[in-house]
């Protein structure tokens, strides 16, 4: 089986395919050019985010949580988080 990833601008909605078709609880978010690997969703976290933001890029919920934790804000409590559309960039190709 290959290595299933995912990558910093796959949507919240492409994530829940990957993960369904896989059988995937838990992913991580990839560099493309490197490999590094910059964060984790998870299954749960993912079906949440995408009843309202199904459009979200890997990138943008790993910066929201990473704001969230700088600014010590815990989650049992709901927080509203804006995300904002990315310039659009050079255009890559990757296979899930």
């Amino acid at each position: 089986m290959p290595d299933i990833i995912l990558y910093p601008r796959d949507t919240v909605m492409r994530a829940l395919e990957v993960m369904h078709r896989y059988g995937a609880h838990l992913l991580p978010v990839v560099e493309e050019r490197h490999g590094e690997v910059l964060g984790h969703v998870t299954l749960e976290e993912l079906r949440r985010l995408g009843n309202t933001l199904p459009l979200a890029r890997m990138a943008e919920i790993l910066t929201a949580r990473a704001a969230l934790a700088t600014e010590g804000i815990a989650a049992p409590r709901p927080v509203r988080v804006a995300f904002v559309a990315e310039e659009q960039g050079s255009c890559s190709t990757w296979v899930h």
